[in-house]
Formats: structure tokens, sequence, C-alpha cells
């Protein structure tokens, strides 16, 4: 029975709830109009902000395993230096300047570097591991001694090199050093 107390078949009924049912859904697609100027400005903005960090990320990474190679390669020649200075008993008529090999050339600097102030110098040397490369880092060493008591000597090497391009080529461009002191005995 409808309001007005008359019959209605199932019939009617269901297509009576069908049309109401079309309108509302017309009323719904037509209040979806698409992505927003502003949906899609936040888009974007979020994209860049994750491309930019993760760039970034990328160079620093990338800017410290230089540091650290460069590092470990100093660290390397003090040992190397320290080690071969050592196995002729700290001998001061150590010339590490017969080191060198294919990739290792080491040269007797004209001036003198610095030296911890209760040390004899020894000399002071340029250290290129790669000759062949053009981005190669300069080492610069200084190795110097000092007679503990009798028969006991202390052997110091300092490598400096330069970190950061800073213009300025040579021994006073070098911004980091690392200094390794071993002894040894003396017959």
């Amino acid at each position: 029975m409808d309001r007005n107390g008359k019959f209605v078949s199932v019939l009617e009924l269901f297509l009576t709830a069908r049309r109401t049912q079309m309108v509302l859904k017309t009323s719904k697609i037509r209040c979806r109009r698409g992505v927003s100027l502003i949906g899609t400005m936040v888009a974007v903005t979020i994209l860049l902000i994750a491309f930019i960090g993760t760039s970034s990320f990328r160079y620093s990474a990338a800017l410290d395993g230089r540091k650290a190679k460069a590092q470990t390669a100093a660290a390397r020649i003090a040992l190397m230096l320290c080690e071969s200075w050592r196995g002729i008993n700290g001998d001061v008529t150590f010339d590490p300047t017969e080191l060198c090999g294919s990739d290792l050339n080491i040269d007797t600097l004209d001036a003198n570097l610095d030296k911890p102030s209760d040390f004899n110098l020894l000399g002071s040397y340029t250290v290129v591991l790669d000759t062949n490369d053009s981005n190669n880092i300069n080492y610069y060493a200084t190795l110097s001694w000092k007679d503990v008591q009798p028969g006991l000597r202390a052997l110091n090497v300092i490598v400096s090199w330069a970190q950061r391009d800073s213009g300025i080529d040579g021994i006073q461009g070098a911004d980091k050093s690392l200094r390794l002191s071993i002894y040894t005995q003396t017959f």
C-alpha cells in the first residue's frame, strides 16, 4: 500500500527504488571533479623533498668515503715508514726514498716541516701513492727520533695532507695530520 491506501505492485516499488538510487549516484559523481591543483602541488613538494634528501645523502656519503680513504692512506704511510725504520733498529741514516716502487713515490722536501720540540729531525718528505692519478693527494711526512734511554729510541712520523681544497698547493695547504710514534731498541 502506498500513502493514499492503494495497492502497489512489487515491480513498481522496485523501479521507484531503482530511480531514487540512480539519482543519488549521479549526484555523487557530479561532486567528484578529479585531482585538485593543491593536491598536485602537495604531491610534487613531497616528491621533491624526498629527491633532494636522497641526493644530499649520496653526496655526503661519497664525500665521507673520500675523507676516510685519505685518512686510511695516511695511516698506512705512517705505519710503513715507522715499521721500515724500526726494521733497521731506528738507524739515523734511514732513507725512506729507497722505499719507492711502481705505485709509491717518496721525494725529499727542501724545507723541513715541524717536528716535536724534543726530537731530532731525520727529514721531511713528499709521498705520492699513485703517480698516474690526477686527483691524487700529496702526503707530507716528517720523520724524527729521540733517544729515550740508552738502548731505547722513540721514532716519530707525522703525515699531513690537504683534506679540503683550499687552492693552496704544497704543505701550506695541508689541514689534516696523523702522528705515529713507536719505540725500538738500538744496539
